[in-house]
């Protein structure tokens, strides 16, 4: 059998409902409906082979698992010790191995050794090697064939990029972590790269940076930085190292102080050099891991105020405040700057749950879908159907979020997809069911959240085990069964609740309050009655952001360069920057000009579209430039709070000069004190 037909056997045996049904299979596995019944005459000779025919049956449309659990124990047993005869490595497993065994290898290795762990002909064994030559990001000259056996000749670095490289390809990270081994070629690895003698060193390593630094991974990053981190000790510790000069030139930036805060806990353990600190962080730079929101595209400013606008525009639709979710805010930063590294790397993301999510929620997907062009515009990206409905989970998890201002057992949901999935799943929990949800948490993140909260029931996306607490395992869109098994576990937990209020959500669109005297003070400072002009006569939406440039321009706050990109970026991308009922507020980058922080506002005498958009048409056009800083990310989010408000455009229609406008502003935005 080969991997497929492993995943899928181990799948059945071990599936906690009962049976899997072809449905439920084709999105996980990727394959065709005709394809698993060939699986399955390939699983029926496998039991036939152990004389468990009858432990598992295929009707044609699911799988069960109709066996003991001593069969059970028996599979389960029996898979994990297959040898390469049984298990049927596909080409590029075979590579990897190859690789592996050659880059651990202090001695070289003969042919015959592969030829007989492979149970396949030296041919094949050639053919093998021919291939990791053209595909290798080494010198195929480095593929030596000597009197003693054969060496990879080439530099450990060189060695180290190799096997990520061919790991990459064909790995699922998460499973050489899992409890037993999913296939003979993961188990071969693992024990090669030595797993279980540093995992515990590598694990605690990350977990500590991970708290210091305030991060929230998924477990497939995790996993991903755990695997490079456990090879990397192994290296180093075989008196492997990285030689040259180092150059620290990564070790500025966020994903440098990520490196070196991991290697920090490191220290007292192994023998850390800046090399190998370098090493870790351009691979994790490679990667499409966002770890911090100052690595957004462009600037954080823009970055963050795109995505605040486009949360702007979906509370239109859903007549809700998603702005006042912070916890919404935050998720959909860091999936979003994800996705930017991501797209911008070259790398597609598939969503295993897009068709469901389609069918199950067609009108929400669509306000998403037609509003994505926000984000499209400001990040400059193209984001597909998967990216969306990532999105469209993070919103109906905020939407969900919102509904309930009670609890009654302590839930935490457990994911190591991504924080879109698990908080999608936990959105349908709340909907169906009366609950506090403590968290959503990866999986390796786990224990310290049952250490530090009191938990009555975890439902996790994947199998886990907990001796203490209650585990349920469910689909990410909740089935029936799901939820019939949730309902009667809640049942028995509810039964020795008492219910406890908690306070309700707020209804507030934006809290003032939190900003300081002094950004209210700056705030104030960006205007003066010289930069605000009424009743400007204009012919189209060009001259309006030119008119309201100006007042900038002629007062050396931008430069040229700054307002011509003004008026590019709404050709670019269109009408984007009209944020509010008949008002626009025209921007670009700090980086294309801006000399001093300022803003001015330019009333029409006459009102102008631009374009094709639900606020048209504009009365009001304001241009802003501020630097790049967490201080003026803040006072934007307040203007724009501002400007969204009826009473400002109220105020704006009627204000007889400069001044009205002056002190609408002074008096709206209280001090903390006040």
């Amino acid at each position: 059998m080969n991997k497929q037909t492993v995943d899928l056997l181990k799948k059945i045996i071990t599936e906690e409902r009962g049976m899997l049904t072809l449905d439920s299979l084709p999105a996980s596995f990727n394959v065709s409906r005709r394809t698993f019944y060939n699986y399955w005459e390939e699983i029926d000779d496998y039991l036939n082979s152990l004389h468990c025919t009858n432990a598992v049956c295929f009707d044609g449309r699911k799988f069960r698992f109709t066996g003991t659990p001593a069969q059970r124990d028996y599979l389960t047993a029996s898979i994990n010790s297959m040898t390469f005869y049984e298990y049927r490595l596909s080409a590029m497993e075979r590579q990897i191995i190859i690789a592996t065994t050659l880059i651990t290898a202090d001695t070289p290795i003969k042919n015959d050794y592969f030829k007989e762990i492979f149970y396949v002909s030296r041919n094949t064994i050639n053919n093998d090697l021919q291939r990791l030559r053209s595909i290798s990001n080494v010198d195929p000259a480095c593929f030596q064939a000597t009197y003693a056996g054969l060496v990879l000749a080439c530099s450990e670095l060189q060695k180290r990029n190799l096997l990520l490289q061919l790991m990459s390809t064909e790995t699922d990270f998460n499973d050489y972590f899992m409890n037993q081994p999913t296939n003979p070629c993961i188990a071969y690895l693992a024990q090669h790269l030595k797993f279980d003698r540093y995992r515990r060193l590598a694990e605690n390593s990350i977990k500590k940076a991970e708290g210091l630094l305030d991060l929230k991974l998924s477990d497939t990053d995790f996993y991903r930085l755990l695997t490079i981190l456990i090879f990397q000790i192994t290296r180093v510790e075989s008196g492997h190292i990285i030689k040259g000069n180092s150059t620290r030139s990564h070790n500025f930036n966020s994903w440098g102080q990520f490196s070196t805060t991991i290697f920090d806990q490191l220290k007292d353990e192994i023998t850390v050099n800046p090399l190998e600190i370098e090493f870790f962080t351009k691979t994790v730079q490679e990667m499409d891991l966002a770890l911090k929101i100052g690595n957004s595209p462009r600037d954080s400013v823009f970055f963050s105020l795109t995505i605040r606008e486009f949360l702007q525009k979906i509370s239109f639709y859903y007549k809700i405040d998603l702005l006042s979710d912070n916890l919404l805010f935050e998720y959909l930063c860091a999936h979003i700057t994800a996705c930017y590294h991501r797209l911008k790397s070259g790398k597609q993301l598939d969503n295993p749950y897009l068709n469901e999510t389609q069918r199950q929620y067609p009108r929400d997907f669509e306000i998403i879908k037609q509003n994505i062009y926000i984000l499209e515009n400001g990040l400059n990206l193209a984001l597909n159907d998967s990216e969306t409905a990532y999105i469209l989970m993070h919103i109906l998890a905020s939407i969900e979020r919102g509904k309930f201002n009670h609890y009654v057992p302590n839930i935490l949901v457990t994911c190591s997809a991504g924080m879109a999935t698990g908080n999608f799943l936990a959105m349908q929990i709340n909907r169906h069911f009366r609950v506090h949800l403590i968290d959503v948490c990866s999986v390796h993140k786990m224990d310290e959240m049952l250490a530090s909260h009191n938990i009555d029931l975890i439902i996790s996306t994947v199998p886990i085990e907990s001796s203490i607490i209650p585990a349920l395992t469910v689909s990410v869109i909740l089935s029936e069964i799901d939820l019939a098994r949730i309902r009667a576990c809640l049942s028995e937990l509810e039964s020795s609740q008492i219910p406890v209020l908690t306070s309700s959500h707020s209804e507030s669109t934006v809290d003032l309050h939190r900003f300081t005297a002094n950004e209210k003070t700056t705030f104030l400072s960006l205007f003066e009655a010289g930069r605000i002009v009424l009743d400007k006569d204009i012919i189209d939406w060009k001259e309006g952001i030119i008119a309201a440039g100006e007042l900038l321009l002629w007062q050396k706050k931008i430069t040229v360069n700054y307002l011509h990109q003004m008026i590019d970026l709404v050709i670019k991308y269109g009408p984007y920057i009209v944020i509010a009922p008949g008002v626009a507020l025209a921007h670009a980058s700090p980086l294309d000009g801006v000399l001093e922080p300022a803003l001015s506002l330019v009333r029409l005498k006459t009102p102008v579209c631009f374009g094709d958009h639900q606020y048209n048409p504009v009365l009001t056009i304001l241009a802003c430039a501020v630097y790049d800083t967490p201080e003026y990310a803040n006072i934007l989010i307040l203007l724009m709070t501002l400007l969204r408000r009826p009473d400002f455009i109220q105020m704006i229609q009627k204000a007889e000069n400069p001044q009205m406008i002056l002190s609408y502003f002074q008096t709206q935005i209280p001090f903390p004190s006040e």
